[in-house]
């Protein structure tokens, strides 16, 4: 490392142990602003391809971005070389700075047409805004920092179904702020609360609520701040099952928002209260209120919220228009889809499950009710999040298996729970899906990976698996990878379903 090292020019190898402050890489944007001086930002890509082509650096084209990163090696050697220079703590400062700019960009521009380019550049840095969150919590005075970093994430959390990660960042981010009231403690409560809610974690979800509303009382800077926490506390409340009050906070919460031209949370806003509406039996005025959200939503070409007010408004037409219902849900499939949102995919399925159960089409119903299951397990959260809704949930598996008998009901479950999504947009009553492949195992896995392909099939995560195994989580990631790639499956759930199979087919 060292002899690498001193054959890099000085500029060279100042540039390494600058661009060490970044995990995971990063685009040549980040480096310019991160990591200028000497070189300029006009040099930089020169220096950097210097880098390249010493196998400093790699680069990487993941869909249209440019992208560049060292190995975990060379990157450590870097930090302790930019350590060396005293200018680690200011550039890991930069590196915050840079990425919470970044994510309030994305936020801006949120309800727009570059939406997916917003969320697939999120994604991309990851792991650099975990750095920055990260470095958020090294000491009191950065609090203020995070707490605004990790509410506005709060968006790509969500549409990516990532609420137990979000929630660790808000939990820590608040736990390190001083409590004073602030604007951004309680845009961190609300945020916290409302992906609690998500997951169904109601006392947690009103603790940080009523701390919200009481440090608003404190901040008393108009209107925003309150809307801020009537918002949350509309969606609390629509979670809790308690309608009238939902509907009371989220009217609130949408006409501060629409007074403030706050696009973003106006619209998440008016969906909530469009489907609480509609619970209370105002059918009229709850269609009104989600077809504004869909005219907002295609006027800006955004795609997230547009999935959700679909789903919306198929629940409130789904009992009188079946046929009506089902195009709006797979309309909102297919944004979804295109958007990656796992949740109002799982939403959207388990919809659909109970309009084909109404019309005795068990086979696809029970299929739906385990493609949404599986998809909620996936990110942590209930497949029905709403109470008011779940009787037709319950009605749907009730009828379901009464049709089908129990153990071909728990069999189309297990299918679903092994269809890709866009296999589950094509399901019909005779469902055009390839069955599981019958695989000998003695001769396609090894001991070891059908001992793991078990494990994957009762639940364990990698890390359990290695705990169970006594192996590294490293290898149990190895040996899963290599189950998938053998049986020519993409998820942990078609290993379930396999398994399942096997052990049936084995049986005399």
């Amino acid at each position: 490392m060292d002899w690498s090292y001193d054959l890099c020019e000085p500029e060279e190898a100042r540039l390494w142990a600058r661009l060490s402050v970044f995990a995971g890489g990063f685009e040549l944007d980040a480096a310019e602003t991160i990591c200028a001086a000497d070189p300029e930002p006009e040099t930089m890509l020169d220096v950097i391809t210097s880098l390249v082509d010493k196998s400093i650096l790699i680069r990487e084209e993941p869909g249209t971005a440019v992208r560049y990163r060292m190995l975990e090696t060379l990157r450590e050697y870097g930090r302790e070389k930019l350590q060396d220079t005293g200018e680690s703590a200011a550039l890991r400062r930069r590196h915050r700075d840079w990425y919470e700019q970044l994510v309030l960009r994305a936020e801006a521009e949120w309800i727009g047409p570059n939406q997916l380019g917003w969320i697939a550049r999120l994604e991309r840095e990851h792991r650099n805004l975990r750095e920055a969150l990260r470095f958020c919590l090294t000491e009191p005075a950065e609090s203020e920092h995070g707490l605004r970093l990790a509410a506005a994430l709060n968006l790509v959390v969500l549409a990516r179904g990532m609420s137990g990660e979000g929630r660790y960042w808000l939990d820590r981010v608040l736990a390190h702020h001083s409590g004073t009231p602030t604007t951004h403690r309680v845009d961190a409560l609300c945020a916290d609360s409302v992906l609690a809610g998500v997951q169904g974690d109601l006392p947690a979800a009103t603790a940080l609520v009523e701390e919200g509303r009481m440090l608003a009382e404190a901040v008393g800077d108009g209107s925003t701040t309150r809307a801020l926490v009537d918002q949350a506390d509309g969606l609390l409340a629509l979670h809790s099952g308690d309608l009238d009050r939902a509907v009371t906070s989220l009217d609130a919460a949408v006409a501060a928002f629409r007074t403030a031209f706050d696009l973003r949370r106006e619209v998440e806003g008016l969906t909530a209260l469009g489907l609480a509406t509609a619970l209370l039996g105002d059918t009229p005025r709850a269609i009104s209120q989600i077809e504004e959200v869909l005219a907002i939503t295609e006027l800006h070409g955004e795609s997230v919220q547009r999935a959700y007010s679909l789903w919306a408004l198929g629940l409130v037409v789904w009992q009188n228009e079946p046929r009506r219902a089902t195009g709006l849900f797979e309309q909102s499939l297919r944004l979804s889809r295109r958007s990656n949102v796992p949740l109002s995919s799982a939403l959207c399925m388990d919809a659909l499950a109970w309009i084909a159960a109404r019309e005795q089409q068990a086979r696809r119903s029970a299929m739906l009710l385990g493609a949404a299951e599986a998809l909620s397990q996936a990110i942590g959260n209930p497949t029905v999040t709403v109470p008011h809704l779940r009787h037709h949930h319950e009605e749907c598996e009730r009828r379901t298996r009464r049709a089908l008998g129990d153990r071909a009901f728990e069999a189309e479950i297990r299918r679903g729970q092994a269809l890709s999504l866009a296999d589950a947009l094509a399901l019909d009553e005779e469902p055009r899906t390839a069955p599981l492949p019958r695989v000998d195992a003695a001769t396609i896995l090894t001991r070891r990976e059908r001992q793991v392909a078990d494990l994957v099939a009762q639940g364990l995560t990698n890390g359990a698996i290695a705990d169970r195994l006594v192996i590294s989580p490293r290898t149990a990631q190895g040996h899963v990878e290599h189950v998938l790639a053998k049986l020519g499956f993409t998820s942990r759930a078609q290993i379930a379903a396999w398994v399942v199979g096997q052990t049936r087919n084995d049986q005399p």
